[in-house]
């Protein structure tokens, strides 16, 4: 409600100081005297919709964003002093200024002077309260933000994680519950991955409610890609990406025993059992090479994401567009936090499992 009431309030504000700002300039290019006295009076009234609706959007997006450390919450707070000095310190006085001047018909040197101050006033709050407003909807989802920096992005589907927001989600053919049912969605949707939405799994913009933070904890684990050598194969891991599904361990536990150290020992089974587990770890995190060459990944499944019931998302051949992925990351197969909690975000560490976890809406 309260994320509501702020857009509300921020878009009557501008709203109201583009009306003012146009009707200024429309009644001094093709009015009389009458017509910009006219003016100044209903720029006066309006005052008392702009103090308001501007008090309630700047004391609203300071509570929604006093907790919130992403660049986007940053700018807004930073820009909501400005735009309330410019309000209340020259738009406001201007406006019972030029009221007063030009309902007694004086329009001088004076006035015109006010009232370029009002307008330069005037423009830089649009201008600010515009970027408010668009890193707002970038915020929850609804816009497009700045393209990764990459020489070249995947086409078709795709998924971005938005600082301190969902998870933006483009041309997906598959979204998929526990139960194998198929979810409704469009060509773009955006995915809760702060635990608090009451839409589950779809985004309802709690994350500004509760302050989401999407970076990862100070005490994330390190992306790093380790070998374990065998006589035939090397087995690589990278912990920052492994969701704890515990896929390896309960297919192939002579080679992966995370009870022991070192905890992957590619020569206690076959090649083809390691490829086959391998395969099967849904995170991407496990690897192979043979004879030195580049580490392989071996993936399956069709195209999608799958929710796993009370965990997190299961996605198959939908590249995560940012952040950029971690090192030795399979680009065909990840599992993403949705309960909020992990350290190592957007990546899920089997922190759900810790904290017990629950989404009522999937019962």
């Amino acid at each position: 409600m309260k994320t509501k009431i702020h857009a509300f309030a921020g878009v009557i504000s501008f709203l109201t100081i583009l009306m003012f700002w146009t009707s200024t300039i429309y009644s001094e290019v093709f009015g009389s005297y009458e017509t910009i006295a006219a003016v100044k009076a209903m720029i006066l009234k309006g005052v008392f919709v702009l103090i308001p609706a501007m008090a309630i959007a700047g004391g609203s997006g300071m509570s929604l964003g006093g907790k919130r450390v992403d660049a986007k919450a940053i700018a807004k707070k930073r820009r909501m002093p400005f735009i309330a000095a410019n309000g209340l310190l020259i738009l406001v006085p201007a406006a019972y200024y030029l009221e007063s001047k030009a309902s007694s018909g004086v329009f001088d040197t004076n006035f015109y002077l006010v009232q370029g101050l009002e307008l330069i006033a005037g423009a830089t709050n649009l201008v600010l309260m515009g970027l408010n407003i668009r890193d707002g909807l970038t915020m929850t989802g609804r816009i497009g933000g700045q393209a990764p920096q990459t020489d070249a992005l995947p086409m078709g589907s795709s998924i971005e994680a938005r600082d301190g927001g969902p998870l933006v989600v483009k041309g997906i053919t598959r979204l998929t519950n526990q139960d194998g049912k198929a979810l409704e969605h469009g060509a773009l949707i955006a995915l809760c991955r702060c635990g608090a939405s009451k839409t589950k799994p779809y985004c309802d913009g709690s994350h500004s409610e509760i302050g989401f933070d999407s970076r990862c904890s100070n005490d994330h684990t390190p992306d790093s890609l380790k070998t374990y050598e065998g006589k035939d194969m090397a087995v690589h891991y990278n912990r920052l990406l492994c969701s704890h599904a515990g896929e390896c361990a309960k297919r192939l536990k002579p080679v992966f025993d995370p009870s022991r150290k070192p905890w992957i020992v590619p020569d206690n089974g076959s090649n083809g059992e390691i490829v086959s587990v391998i395969k099967a770890c849904p995170s991407g995190a496990l690897s192979y090479s043979l004879d030195g060459r580049e580490p392989r990944h071996e993936f399956g499944g069709e195209a999608g994401i799958s929710i796993e019931r009370n965990g997190p998302y299961r996605v198959v051949s939908v590249p995560l567009l940012s952040p950029r992925p971690g090192q030795g990351a399979c680009l065909e197969k990840l599992v993403l936090c949705r309960c909020g909690a992990s350290r190592n975000k957007p990546y899920c560490d089997g922190t759900h499992h810790d904290i017990n976890w629950r989404d009522d809406a999937q019962g």
